[in-house]
């Protein structure tokens, strides 16, 4: 019996046919701040929602109403920024959350009425849909090294710290700072400072086509990438879902349980989600982001099992567990759905990243988005706990459905061990 050896060449990269100036480090950690400090000042209202409702009378539904116009707002947003980004380049882009955000926040600080909330959330939600693809694109182009896995870490930490950061923020300057609804916002906005100095220095057309085509055109996922782009947004999805859960109801619930007004308790439940999530993606090097996703759903398993039994035993120190669990979770499943997107790009999409990216995020935050909705309706019309056992466990099940079709498609070999996408 005969043995033969048959030799293969690596199918060659499409980023390797198309030379990429190696940009400072500098750009890469100044659009890591843009990224962060903008999540800042999108999550600070979780803290101040208190003291709008104490101000202006509104109910949990004109609440939900708010987040609502959010989410509507940053959808469209990165359906169109997104793949434009791709056409005119990263920064210009960026201007436009960065200038969004700021705008966003002096409205909100000035806020006089409900109406003023509802425009000043349209804003930061504009805001974030301009700056979630086009960043996270940026960072793949300017990461040091051309490494994505890094680029994609950085963009995934980027957001949850903001998110950590953004309540506790604000729930303190709030608490123990004069002008509780206005404070805040000024200094998030002098926080904004750097982010212009870092675009400043960004190349105008960094990340901008030469290929022609529609300036303006929906989000699209190549083929290429297709099947490692659904089986790794999903789990992020579901994550975020979980996330907003503690982003939503559980600041009510705690404040309930607990019978106190202070606003850093309910934005601390919100602040230790994020923050454990921080902590899981830097601390998930060399982890296959595959198998971090399925750690990751089975963590956020048992979180919202855990959120059922605080629910009926009204424990906190229990429910704190339970927040590092649902955060550990989360940090494993959007990481890992990140570095696998990010991995897919580089190697078979490079000009669609914004594109694909923008897909990702939209399909993200819609996660986020209208369980947190429906979460709010429910507790308007049901109940707190209603609410709460009926979202735990939705979030339970999807979570185990997302863990069996990664479980069974890994087997069936749709993608490499280290997380890379194969052709075709």
């Amino acid at each position: 019996m005969s043995t033969s050896v048959r030799l293969q060449t690596a199918p060659q990269s499409p980023t390797a046919l198309v030379p990429r100036p190696r940009w400072p480090a500098r750009h890469f950690h100044g659009i890591g701040y843009v990224l962060a400090i903008l999540l800042v000042g999108t999550n600070m209202p979780t803290a101040l929602y208190g003291v709008y409702r104490a101000e202006f009378g509104f109910s949990p539904v004109t609440q939900t109403a708010i987040f609502a116009v959010y989410a509507a707002a940053l959808v469209p947003t990165l359906f169109l920024f997104g793949p434009l980004s791709d056409r005119i380049g990263r920064r210009p882009v960026l201007v436009v959350a960065l200038l969004a955000g700021a705008v966003g926040a002096i409205v909100l600080a000035s806020a006089g009425s409900t109406a003023w909330l509802f425009a000043g959330r349209i804003l930061q939600g504009i805001a974030v849909g301009a700056c979630s693809a086009a960043g996270t694109a940026a960072l793949l182009e300017h990461v040091p090294g051309r490494n994505p896995v890094r680029a994609s870490r950085a963009a995934t930490a980027s957001t949850a710290l903001g998110a950590a950061l953004g309540p506790m923020f604000a729930g303190t300057v709030a608490e123990y700072l004069p002008y509780p609804t206005v404070l805040p916002y000024v200094l998030f906005t002098v926080a904004l400072l750097p982010g212009v100095v870092a675009l400043a220095l960004l190349p105008p057309r960094a990340g901008g086509s030469s290929v022609g085509g529609r300036l303006i055109e929906l989000p699209r996922v190549p083929r290429a990438v297709r099947t490692v782009f659904l089986l790794a947004t999903f789990p992020s999805a579901v994550a975020w879902a979980a996330v907003g859960l503690f982003q939503s109801v559980v600041p009510s619930w705690m404040s309930e349980m607990l019978g106190v007004s202070n606003l850093l308790v309910g934005a601390g439940a919100a602040a230790i989600v994020m923050s454990c999530s921080v902590v899981a993606q830097l601390s998930m090097r060399g982890l296959d982001p595959i198998v971090a996703q399925r750690i990751g759903l089975a963590l956020m398993v048992a979180g919202m099992a855990g959120v059922v039994v605080v629910d009926r035993v009204r424990n906190l120190p229990l429910l704190f567990v339970v927040a590092i669990a649902v955060g550990v979770g989360h940090g494993l499943a959007f990481a890992g759905g990140m570095q696998r997107v990010g991995t897919a790009i580089a190697t078979h999409a490079p000009h669609a990243g914004g594109s694909v990216l923008a897909a990702f995020f939209t399909l993200t935050y819609l996660g986020t988005g209208v369980p947190a909705v429906a979460a709010g309706l429910l507790m308007t019309y049901q109940g707190t706990s209603a609410a709460i056992m009926e979202f735990a466990v939705a979030t339970a099940l999807v979570c185990l459905i997302a863990l069996a079709l990664n479980m069974i498609r890994r087997r069936d070999g749709a993608e490499k061990p280290d997380g890379g996408a194969r052709e075709g």
